[in-house]
């Protein structure tokens, strides 16, 4: 980032760090302009702001108070140099008229800097686009408010007002766009695992060179294991309360351990790999996952729901209903995913 400007200038000055204050929380700024806003935020340390008889400047511009504040935050500037623009903050919010969106910017500078809480900062627009830049969690109920002035700013010539719009029709989309992590249960777990076989069309399987001289990669899928690290990749973002490889109460002799599970559902992910084709497979198959259910369900284990997640290597389509419905008729067995090997997955086109 380049920003001009005589730093022994106090006019000058102060939009400068403020710019860089802003190209660092947006993760734009080089090293360069990490050490050139420390250095500038230093130079102003020595200014003496609302002194008689002179125009306040810096001291009442809510915009680049705030870029400060944030550059102070990220740049990791020491607490025992923050005490001049904490006391500068607290002269600045009784000055700016309470009624103006300046003040709002000067309430959530301190707010960035620990000084008041996010409560105080009026605005729900300006409150909650500082806390998304800060990656600060936000109520649903503060993001539906700033929505809603986001969306009266149509034709908003003010860049800040603008600015502060934008991030928040940024956050919102986004948050539309992306599956409710938190409130994720046991329909999305199902949903999520039911499409693993259309996400499998961009598996790394590559039979010809597509980056010259690298040699072309297929990422091999031989056994229970690996399918299982394919599960664990794709729920952990998702269910972060997922084990595996846990063990159960010993039954007799017997000490259970099961693939995945997530003891927030009380379900349990169990992983099968068919290598052969046939019904004496799928006779074997069936019986496994049974003797498991009887195995990891109850009130003894804290789980009373399966869900049946087979890899079949031979691609057997013409038995999935048959296998499926016998074990989803089962009770606790909430549900048979079953993957056949994708047919882009062939050996036999992998070169020599």
């Amino acid at each position: 980032m380049n920003v001009d400007g005589d730093q022994t200038d106090e006019v000058a000055a102060y939009p400068m760090v403020a710019c860089l204050g802003y190209a660092i929380v947006a993760h734009m700024a080089t090293e360069d302009d990490f050490d050139r806003f420390r250095q500038g935020f230093q130079h102003l340390s020595g200014r003496t702001f609302f002194a008689e008889g002179r125009v306040p400047r810096f001291e009442i511009d809510g915009f680049a108070l705030l870029g400060v504040s944030l550059g102070i935050e990220r740049a990791d500037v020491p607490l025992l140099e923050r005490d001049w623009i904490v006391d500068l903050l607290e002269k600045s919010a009784t000055a700016v008229p309470r009624s103006d969106w300046e003040h709002g910017l000067v309430k959530a500078a301190q707010a960035v800097l620990g000084i008041v809480d996010w409560a105080t900062i009026p605005d729900a627009l300006c409150r909650v686009a500082v806390k998304t830049a800060l990656s600060v969690e936000t109520d649903p109920d503060e993001m539906q408010l700033s929505w809603a002035s986001a969306v009266g700013l149509i034709g908003e010539k003010t860049q800040p007002k603008r600015a502060a719009g934008r991030a928040i029709f940024d956050s919102c989309m986004g948050a539309l766009s992306r599956l409710p992590i938190h409130g994720a249960g046991l329909p999305e777990l199902i949903t999520l695992l039911d499409e693993v076989r259309d996400a499998m069309s961009h598996w790394t399987y590559e039979t010809k060179t597509r980056v010259k001289s690298v040699v072309p990669q297929q990422w091999e899928v031989d056994h229970e294991y690996h399918v299982q690290n394919l599960l664990w990749t794709l729920l952990r973002p998702v269910f972060r309360d997922l084990v595996d490889e846990q063990s159960l109460p010993k039954v007799g002799h017997t000490t259970p351990r099961y693939d995945l599970g997530i003891p927030s559902l009380r379900t349990i992910i169990e992983v099968k790999f068919m290598r052969r084709a046939g019904s004496a497979e799928c006779r074997k198959i069936t019986q496994e996952i049974a003797a498991d259910r009887s195995l990891y369900l109850g009130n003894r284990t804290g789980y009373d729901k399966l869900i049946a997640f087979i890899w079949d290597d031979c691609r057997q389509t013409e038995e999935y209903a048959t296998l499926s419905q016998g074990l989803e008729g089962l009770e606790g067995i909430e549900k048979v995913i079953i993957l056949p090997r994708p047919s882009r997955m062939d050996r036999s086109k992998i070169p020599e």
